[in-house]
Order: C-alpha cells, then structure tokens, then sequence
C-alpha cells in the first residue's frame, strides 16, 4: 500500500468514525432532555481526536455520556429555559411600536448571540474540566470575551450551517440529511480544534501556579 493509499485508508476511516458518532449524538438526543448529554460526550471524544488521543470511539462516547449525564442534563435545562425565554420576548417586541420594536429586538439579539456564545463553550468546559455548573457558565462567558476571536469563528462554524439549512425548502430537505448522518460530528470537529487553542488559558494558568 504507497502513501497516497494510506492516506485515503485513514480519511474513510475517519469519516465512518465520525458518521457513527453523529448516529449516536442524534439517537442519545431523540429524548431532547438529553441533548446537553449526548453533546458533552461527543465533545469529550473529539477533543481527544484532534490531539489523537482518542481509544474506542463507542465507548469512550457512552462513557463520558452516563459520567456526566447530571450536569449536561442540568445545564441543557438552565439553556433551554433562557432560549425559550428569549425567544417568546422577541416575539411580543414583534408587535411593539417600530420605535420600541427596534430597541427591544436589538437587545434579544444580542442576548441570543451571548446564549449561542454559551451554548459553544458549555459543553465542551464540561467535557474538558470538573466545574460547578456556576463556574462553567462563568467561563463560558469569560472565554467569549477573552477569545473574541476563535469564538467569532467558532459562531460561523456553528449558526452558518444551520442558517443554510433553512434557506429554502430544498436546503432543508439536504441539510436535515446531512444533520443527521455528519453534520454534527463535522461542527463539533471544527470547534475542536479551536478549543485546544481556547483552552490554553487555562494550561498557561495552571504553569504559573
């Protein structure tokens, strides 16, 4: 087998790794309480992907699903209220006056945009480190400030293909598809590789102490 084989070998092998685990994130999210689960386990085994880490794929998925199963489950709850919060005030902002209309809408804007920003870095904090709930949100938003930049990035990853998806009727149609089979897996990867560069703060913090 000469390189060029090798290579193509180890890419397909990825792809159906990542494939399987997209299968497992939608099947373990099919409840929707547990979606803060499923996505805290599939960030724990790509975390250790992108520094080719990872052992068992399955396990390791199913693991780090039942270990922290309590507090992504808590968290996704916490999340999920805010979200729902947020979007029945925009909706009643709708129907304001256009001069209350624009303040308001503008300001559950921003307030969708720092819950996403939460959202991107929840998960993967919990993955990562043993956190309070408290100080997981905490950092969540400390990080979307202090690393405006890969968080900027990693909203693109995140919300672009998810606006995509909705453009249209055939748009939907692929999209929902692609979610299901890899979508997921490929947004959790991205992400991925940026946390490690997020996550040095801490790294760096721990050196000094």
């Amino acid at each position: 087998m000469n390189w060029t084989d090798n290579v193509v070998m180890r890419a397909l092998g990825r792809l159906c790794d990542f494939m399987l685990l997209n299968i497992l994130w939608v099947v373990c999210s099919i409840p929707l309480v547990t979606i803060g689960a499923s996505t805290t386990a599939l960030y724990t085994v790509m975390l250790k992907v992108v520094k080719n880490e990872e052992g068992y794929i399955v396990k390791g998925f199913l693991g780090a699903f039942k270990e922290n199963f309590k507090k992504s489950t808590l968290i996704w709850l916490i999340l999920a209220v805010l979200g729902i919060i947020i979007g029945i005030d925009s909706r009643v902002a709708a129907g304001m006056s256009s001069t209350m209309r624009t303040v308001f809408q503008s300001i559950f804007i921003i307030f969708s945009i720092v819950w996403l920003c939460v959202v991107i870095y929840v998960f993967p904090l919990t993955a990562r480190y043993e956190n309070s709930i408290r100080n997981t949100f905490k950092n969540a938003l400390i990080l979307s400030v202090a690393k405006l930049p890969y968080t900027l990035l990693m909203l693109v990853i995140t919300a672009g293909p998810v606006i995509l998806t909705f453009l249209n009727t055939s748009t939907l149609m692929i999209g929902i598809a692609l979610w299901i089979v890899i979508g997921v897996s490929l947004v959790t990867w991205l992400n991925s590789y940026l946390m490690r560069k997020v996550f040095e703060i801490f790294h760096k913090d721990e050196e000094e102490n």
